[in-house]
């Protein structure tokens, strides 16, 4: 099968039109570099109340969400060209500000609908769904049709085959799944009187672009996929884990086949859902498919129908192949955005590089995920198949009922899956409660009123949790009040160590005074001359019957009990605004507390997590000096920061800090009354966290907030550190003049604390954007003072070591002192392996795989690069990733078949090695521009796009190196970024000769 299996980016060039009130009133998508949108002519005049060809030069608003290299997203735009004499409903803007905001790959590449016919496609437009601002949908082109007579087309309008094209979709990308290319625009949807044909929508052919005015070229041939990413892992060990996984498989038991990590047991009132259940069976039997993700709103049953799907393939032993496995992910949306320009997409770069692994086409496994949002990573990829689960169907809804219990007329069961738009939690909920209060007579639903058409959907819920409230004993609301205070699913032990001391008062005396009784005590009154065991039962009772009523599900195997999400959460948000609810945190964390047990010195992330619910369950309860105790002594094991140095968990780490302020509001100031000296510690942490999983512009502020604490505090020493971080921030966003100031405040504050070694770093941090900024000789002075003082401080060094010495090694590569290079990076090599600081290592193997290279030996630069990889990809310091990747990149480029290398033969590798391919140069590249463009590491941008260029143009595409490197030079002029300029203008003479 071709490792070519990702579709153009939908989302990459699609655009919102706006008018003057900033309200978006279409869509449209970005076909040029130098700043053009192609929308719907229909869509500029409900933007500007007429008719494109009327305007005059009037401008609209356009938005980029998908812009990502920190330049602004809002532009404006005017008619650039329509159609005078004809109705064919196209037009093109012009941007007012002049090139795109976007990169060079995520520009639309277009072609004619003539050769669609019967194809599907694939759109994304700006139509909303209650919270979500867009909307995808897919179908199937049928092809050209005659025009209506009171319009006068140059090209026939195409007929499109959906459900999905809605309001707000104007000018939306038709994108021909065949063929990779957008050969259209949608511009109408066909709404019947009746639902006999609900499914005629219309689109623009691409064709009218090549007519004047609008005289564009469009690609022919079909696009060719682009290929999936590399597998990131070191190879050794991936062998190894490999070697494990099949030792496992060939001495497990039976029993251990499967792994359900508390998944829901299949219902036994299970019903319908036929049609799904083969969709998914079809996509596990389909080689080209390897990733399926079922998408609805909450309560529709994506959970449900997983496991039963599942269920029935393990009893049809179907799923016994050799070497596939089944990995199921439930409830994924936790883990992705849910709002804003990056709503659907995933929170972690890790999980992303485990899903796209798993939609790579030579992976045997396969992958079931459900998600209330829809998996935007994965949409490109062909071996992706997007299922919505939604409502359930009449004759579905009405066997449910049944099941449940429920009697009357087929008619009126009907009616009541109607009523409530076939939502299977609400219908289950409904069911339940007539089952159980009612003997399952229908007609008492009567008293409960159907919603409205604008009532939100999940409000439907809360409305019938709240009447269930009504019909629910006392006891029972409030053990639901508490079970909603677990994050995690409730194992049988807590019920004695935690619900009972609770929810029933004790009789223990301690020096004849009753100890103080559980806030919920007050709603039970069982005799206070019993001992608390026999208080068991009544619990024992109310789980029975909150299982019979649907709320709480029982996990037999793990002896666990959970609760749907929209259930939890409305209990939940009941118990936040209860009296009782800092006594349920405290026990519960308590409950944690004793089942953490000690804490190993080298532990993983497992044997943390009950110390990681002490923690938050500590400060939900508001006692945060005690959950600081427990992460600070426990959790990071003081100075020795566990969790980031050993574990590399950043998002753990992360999450933990986050615990420290109420509602998780960072921007507000952290708790705690004895948190005086860990407040700056706590929001530093903050940072770099954020740092270092490549979200530098959200870590700014933090630092700005810890420099002010710390300069306040007149701790001088720490506030040279911390201007040092925000130098190095914005150094790598590629705001260098905030970076030199930042460095100046660094070095006033270094000498103010009269510190040698804050003074010298401060200065290496000077050197390098002087280096940056092509202040060439001031930069070699301030790093040679900056050495000078670091032989004063310590007379055992010769040269500038640790980071501060790698940074002068970029600064002599760069300039061109190889020699001095070379003698500097061997000895802060040695230096800073006997100090086992690995992440400087890995600077120092690449900087010395860049002098082997620029030496004619290859083989060594290759061990050198390798050897940096290895050891960057096992920490979570993006930057040291991104830059290793580029230097391998690049000389992979170099060395590669065909790459039309500068370089003498003699510089290729050894006979005894495999000589790379240009592809493998793009792999590398590729995977460090992502990396780059996502954190906002814009220097790195520049040197990645430059580098791409050499590569495009050794592979013959002299339009993408083109494009490339006046990306690059467009960068590097709006940074000041001297080196880019120089290099992005080198390559571009070079393709000025060959075109």
């Amino acid at each position: 099968m071709t490792q070519n299996v990702r579709l153009q980016n939908l989302r990459d060039f699609t655009v919102q039109i706006r008018n003057d009130a900033d309200q978006i009133v279409g869509t449209g998508i970005a076909v040029s570099m130098d700043g053009k949108v192609v929308t719907c002519a229909h869509v500029v005049e409900a933007a500007l109340g007429a008719h494109p060809r009327e305007v005059n030069g009037a401008e609209v608003g356009i938005y980029f969400p998908q812009v990502r290299g920190g330049e602004e997203k809002k532009r404006r735009a005017k008619v650039d060209c329509c159609f005078r004499e004809h109705d064919d409903d196209m037009v093109l803007l012009q941007l007012i500000e002049g090139s795109s905001p976007l990169a060079p790959e995520q520009i639309a590449v277009l072609g004619m609908a003539d050769q669609s016919e019967g194809n599907p496609f694939r759109t994304y437009g700006y139509s909303s769904i209650g919270n979500y601002p867009a909307a995808r949908g897919d179908g199937i082109i049928l092809g050209t049709v005659e025009p209506p007579l009171d319009r006068k087309l140059q090209a026939d309008p195409v007929q499109l085959k959906s459900r999905d094209i809605a309001s707000g979709m104007s000018g939306a990308a038709v994108l021909d799944v065949t063929r990779n290319l957008v050969v259209g625009l949608v511009a109408e949807r066909f709404y019947p009187e009746n639902a006999v044909q609900d499914d005629i929508g219309y689109g623009v052919d691409s064709k009218v672009l090549t007519f004047d005015p609008f005289d564009f070229v469009l690609r022919g041939e079909a696009l060719e996929l682009k290929p999936a990413p590399e597998l990131r892992l070191d190879k050794d060990l991936f062998q190894q884990a490999i070697e494990i996984v099949n030792y496992v498989r060939a001495h497990r038991k039976p029993a251990d086949k499967y792994s359900w990590n508390s998944a829901p047991t299949v219902l036994p009132e299970w019903t319908g859902r036929d049609d799904l259940l083969a969709q998914i069976t079809a996509d596990w039997n389909d080689p080209q498919k390897h990733v399926t993700g079922l998408i609805g709103f909450g309560g529709e049953g994506k959970s449900s129908l997983a496991r039963k799907w599942v269920d029935d393939l393990c009893r049809g032993e179907a799923m016994l192949g050799a070497g596939r496995y089944l990995f199921v992910l439930d409830g994924l949306e936790v883990l992705q955005h849910q709002e804003g320009d990056q709503y659907g997409l995933l929170q972690s770069n890790d999980l992303r590089d485990l899903l796209t692994y798993f939609a790579r086409p030579d992976n045997q496994s396969f992958c079931l995920i459900t998600s209330r949002a829809p998996l935007l990573d994965l949409m490109e990829y062909t071996t992706y198949t997007h299922r919505d689960v939604d409502r359930l169907s009449e004759a579905d809804g009405i066997s449910l009922l049944e099941k449940l219990g429920v009697k009357g007329s087929k008619e009126q069961m009907g009616k009541v899956v109607s009523d409530w738009d076939g939502h299977a939690l609400t219908i289950s909920l409904l069911g339940s409660y007539l089952a159980e209060k009612y003997g399952g007579d229908i007609a008492h639903l009567a008293d409960i009123p159907i919603p409205t058409a604008d009532e939100p959907r999940y409000e439907r819920v809360h409305r019938v949790l709240r009447r269930y409230d009504e019909h629910l004993t006392e006891a029972e609301r409030e053990f639901l009040k508490l079970f909603s205070a677990f994050r995690t699913p409730v194992h049988e032990s807590a019920f004695d160590k935690v619900f009972v001391p609770l929810l029933f008062p004790t009789t223990e005396t301690t020096k004849g005074t009753e100890k103080k009784k559980g806030f919920f005590a007050r709603f039970f009154n069982p005799s206070t001359d019993s001992p608390i065991t026999n208080y068991q039962s009544p619990i024992t009772a109310i789980v029975s019957r909150l299982v019979t009523y649907r709320i709480l599900h029982c996990d037999t195997t793990s002896q666990t009990y959970t609760a749907h999400p929209l259930v939890r959460n409305h209990y939940l948000a009941i118990l936040t605004h209860d009296t009782g609810a800092p006594d349920t945190h405290l026990k519960i964390k308590d409950y944690y507390l004793s089942i953490a047990g000690d804490t190993p010195q080298y532990p993983t992330l497992d044997d943390l997590k009950p110390l990681i619910e002490v923690v938050h369950h500590a400060c939900q309860a508001g006692t945060y000096d005690e959950a600081w105790k427990i992460y600070w002594e426990r959790i990071a094991q003081q100075t020795r920061s566990v969790v980031v140095h050993q574990l590399g968990a950043y998002e753990t780490e992360l999450t933990l800090m986050k615990e420290f302020f109420i509602n998780g509001d960072i921007a507000q100031e952290p708790q705690g009354s004895n948190l005086q000296g860990n407040r700056g510690f706590i929001i530093n942490e903050i940072g770099l966290c954020l740092m270092s999983l490549g979200r530098l512009r959200e870590a700014v502020p933090f630092h700005v907030r810890t420099a002010k604490a710390v300069v306040e505090a007149q701790d001088w020493k720490n506030a040279s550190t911390t201007y040092q971080n925000l130098a190095d921030l914005y150094t790598q966003l590629g705001t260098l003049e905030q970076s030199a100031e930042a460095v100046r405040q660094a070095l006033d504050l270094a000498r103010k604390a009269e510190h040698k070694d804050k003074e010298l770093l401060s200065l290496s941090y000077q050197g390098q954007v002087l280096s940056l900024q092509g202040r060439l000789k001031e930069a070699e002075e301030t790093f040679e003072k900056a050495q000078t003082l670091e032989k004063e401080d310590d007379p055992t060094v010769q040269y500038l070591t640790r980071v501060a010495g790698v940074r002068y090694s970029r600064h002599l590569e760069k300039a061109g002192n190889l020699e001095y290079c070379r003698i500097i990076t061997k000895a802060n090599f040695d230096y800073c392996n006997k100090n086992h600081w690995f992440f400087i290592v890995s600077m120092c193997h690449r900087v010395l795989g860049d002098l082997d290279f620029d030496s004619s030996n290859p083989e060594s630069a290759r061990d050198h690069y390798e050897s940096a990889l290895k050891i960057a990809r096992s920490i979570s310091l993006r930057a040291v990733l991104i830059e290793t990747l580029l230097a391998r990149g690049r000389f992979l480029a170099r060395v590669a078949v065909g790459a039309g290398s500068p370089r003498p033969n003699d510089a290729r590798l050894g006979s005894g090695d495999p000589t790379p391919t240009i592809n493998d140069a793009f792999t590398d590249l590729n995977e460090a521009l992502n990396y780059a463009v996502e954190g906002g590491y814009r220097i790195y941008e520049a040197d990645i796009r430059v580098e791409l260029a050499w590569a495009y143009l050794a592979n013959g595409e002299k339009e993408k190196a083109k494009q490339s490197a006046q990306r690059a030079l467009q960068m590097s002029q709006e940074m000041g970024y001297h080196w880019g300029k120089v290099d992005a203008e080198e390559v571009m003479e070079k393709i000025s000769n060959e075109m």
